[in-house]
């Protein structure tokens, strides 16, 4: 749970107070430093991989339990089952998510399909390489785990894609098959963008807390793209190697800004 003193009650009143200020920078502080605390007292107990996907499982329940307490206070949103107009961009993810949706993937599959998933993603993850969200929109470039337009890791997706929240879907269908146009009608003011700020800062804070935890503690706090850092980890998989991973190892999938924006590594 959230330290009582840094819970749901002070996020409300911290966003209602001065919110053109947590807008600006899509962060919530108290989330942030609730993480961050509730994450290094985890991190005292163990730090081994199944260690740090039980930590990822309790930063997305807490953070869930949160936005969950807050979203009838928030607009309607469109958001559904099939509607993936949003998923064609970078998702980044800390190390502990990764492992999370590692470990339900593997679950997931028998070992028979794993080498064949293993070649899709890593197919996916040469397509995307170098590339940013808004790049990756003007090329159809949809997340590896897209299948029939439905999310096949949903119950393990990662915070980024939690805090995903529209309250027009077409807004989101226009951003995908219109970019240029949509975004230059946002900045002209011809258009009101349409996703839900709360959520996003709520998330946003949560991944942030999460990550500087683990950098607190000389652990991996780098944030990667999800499938760029899936083939990676699919591979070792395969290989029975993913016990002597390293950051280094993780470095073709570290999103790094270039020229305003996070992309990966290019070869």
């Amino acid at each position: 749970m959230l330290p009582k003193t840094q819970g749901s009650g002070r996020l409300k009143g911290s966003f209602k107070s001065t919110p053109q200020k947590w807008v600006k920078h899509l962060i919530e502080p108290a989330t942030l430093e609730a993480i961050f605390c509730d994450s290094k007292a985890k991190l005292a107990k163990g730090q081994d991989q199944n260690h740090l996907v039980e930590i990822a499982n309790a930063v997305i329940n807490e953070t869930d339990a949160l936005w969950a307490e807050l979203e009838p206070e928030q607009p309607h949103y469109a958001c559904h089952k099939g509607c993936s107009w949003c998923c064609h961009q970078n998702v980044s993810v800390t190390w502990p998510e990764l492992l999370k949706v590692l470990s339900y993937v593997v679950k997931m599959k028998n070992k028979k399909s794993i080498p064949s998933l293993t070649k899709r993603i890593k197919i996916h993850s040469q397509k995307i390489a170098g590339k940013s969200s808004n790049q990756r929109f003007d090329k159809k470039l949809a997340c590896a785990f897209l299948k029939g337009n439905r999310c096949t890791i949903h119950a393990a997706r990662p915070l980024q894609c939690r805090g995903g929240f529209s309250e027009k879907e077409q807004y989101c269908r226009d951003l995908l098959e219109n970019r240029t146009a949509t975004q230059s009608k946002i900045r002209e003011r011809t258009c009101v963008g349409k996703y839900l700020v709360a959520p996003k800062m709520i998330y946003n804070s949560a991944q942030l807390g999460l990550s500087q935890a683990l950098d607190d503690e000389n652990l991996d706090g780098n944030i990667y793209e999800l499938t760029a850092a899936m083939a990676i980890l699919m591979e070792r998989v395969e290989n029975k190697s993913l016990n002597s991973i390293t950051p280094d190892d993780l470095a073709p999938a570290l999103l790094t800004k270039s020229k305003g924006e996070y992309v990966t590594r290019t070869f």
